[in-house]
């Protein structure tokens, strides 16, 4: 009887551990290779705007270079690869036809300067607490798959450093 107690007690304590790590929060880190993504996280939308912003932190723990080549999301028409920088006291947005991941290097985008993905055509409007699947391609070959929180703007990018040498907006 005691076996079957404590068998029990093993298999209620199993499954809710389960349970906890198959709810983990979006800004768990994820893996291609050399490439790890964490705070995936998405600006809500502006009332009336059809396009939304989307900011990672990536560490290419590798040798070699990699680059972000491509993202597709299923909330909007297309996802563009941007950057964004001041040119004589105007902010200027451009899409690039990659995003550079330099060996041994960390690129954190953050709203207002540098990198970001941008979510063109919304089919509806980002709202806080809402996740967006994304899938990121990288010209190494690998993909990932990932789910950008939607996060109010003074949360974005925030919280502790991902490992390795880093540079907020950009890459060190």
């Amino acid at each position: 009887m005691k076996r079957l107690m404590r068998a029990r007690r093993w298999l209620t304590s199993g499954a809710a551990t389960l349970m906890l790590l198959s709810a983990a929060p979006a800004a768990v880190a994820q893996r291609a290779g050399d490439i790890e993504v964490a705070q995936a996280q998405a600006l809500p939308s502006i009332p009336g705007a059809r396009n939304g912003g989307g900011f990672l932190t990536i560490v290419n723990h590798g040798k070699s270079d990699d680059k972000i080549v491509a993202a597709a999301s299923p909330v909007c028409g297309h996802v563009e690869l941007h950057t964004m920088s001041m040119e004589n006291n105007i902010m200027r947005m451009r899409e690039v036809g990659d995003i550079p991941l330099p060996a041994g290097k960390t690129l954190r985008m953050q709203p207002g300067s540098g990198y970001h993905l941008m979510f063109m055509d919304l089919k509806e409007p980002l709202k806080v607490g809402a996740t967006v699947p994304v899938t990121v391609k990288f010209a190494g070959g690998g993909q990932l798959e990932l789910q950008f929180k939607v996060e109010p703007r003074d949360k974005i990018a925030g919280g502790s450093a991902m490992p390795g040498k880093g540079m907020q907006g950009g890459m060190r």
